[in-house]
C-alpha cells in the first residue's frame, strides 16, 4: 500500500485580503480549519500545514490536530513553501505527496480522494487538478518529483512542473478551485 501524506500551504501573508485569511471564519471553523477537517478525511496517512507569516495567531485558531512545518522564507513564495514542507518530510518516506491551497474552501475530501485513487492506480504518475486547459493543485506527486519540488522557489509554486512536458494526469476541478485571495472572494464564498 501506498503511503500518501498531505501538504497544505498556508504560508503567506494575504495582502491583498488586508487581515489573516487563513482565520476567516467559514462554516464551523476558519477557511485553513476547514482545509484541514478535508484533508484529514481522505485516505491520506498524515496531513501537514505549512505556515509562515502571523504562524502563532494562525496556530491559535486551529482546533485540529495536525503538524505544522515553518516556512521562515515564506516570503519567497509558495515555492519556498513547497520545498520547506518537502524537505521536512524526506526522512518520512511517503511514497506519494498531496499539495493544496489552505485557501481553496470549495475543495471536498471526496475530491481530494479520487486524486489519491488515481496515483495508486499510477503510481509514478503525478495527478493534478485540471482547469482552463491547465493543470494545478491539488496536486499528488510520486517520489520521483521530490528533487524537482525540493529545489522550487518564488510564487509560481509548482505550476511548471504540472504543465510542463511530464504526462501528468489531470482529474476535471473546474468548479473547486476557487481561491480565496481578496474581500470580494470571500464575499462571493459567504453567498453561496
Amino acid at each position: 500500500m501506498k503511503t500518501t501524506a498531505i501538504l497544505i500551504l498556508a504560508a503567506g501573508e494575504a495582502s491583498r485580503m488586508g487581515e489573516i485569511k487563513q482565520n476567516l471564519p467559514y462554516l464551523e471553523t476558519t477557511l485553513l480549519g476547514h482545509a484541514i477537517t478535508q484533508a484529514k478525511q481522505t485516505k491520506a496517512q498524515h496531513v501537514y500545514c505549512v505556515l509562515g507569516a502571523q504562524k502563532e495567531a494562525i496556530k491559535a485558531e486551529i482546533k485540529q490536530e495536525v503538524f505544522f512545518i515553518i516556512n521562515e522564507a515564506w516570503e519567497e513564495g509558495l515555492g519556498a513553501s513547497i520545498a520547506t514542507g518537502v524537505k521536512a518530510l524526506r526522512s518520512k518516506k511517503y511514497n506519494h505527496l498531496l499539495i493544496m491551497l489552505g485557501d481553496q474552501p470549495l475543495m471536498t475530501a471526496a475530491y481530494l480522494n479520487k486524486l489519491i485513487d488515481k496515483a495508486n492506480e499510477q503510481p509514478d504518475t503525478c495527478v493534478a487538478s485540471g482547469y482552463k486547459n491547465k493543470k494545478g493543485v491539488p496536486a499528488i506527486f510520486p517520489e520521483s518529483y521530490f528533487d524537482a519540488l525540493e529545489k522550487l522557489s518564488g510564487d509560481q509554486g509548482a505550476k511548471a512542473l504540472l504543465n510542463s512536458d511530464r504526462s501528468v494526469i489531470a482529474l476535471n476541478a473546474e468548479d473547486l478551485l476557487q481561491d480565496i485571495d481578496t474581500p470580494e472572494d470571500y464575499e462571493r464564498l459567504l453567498k453561496k
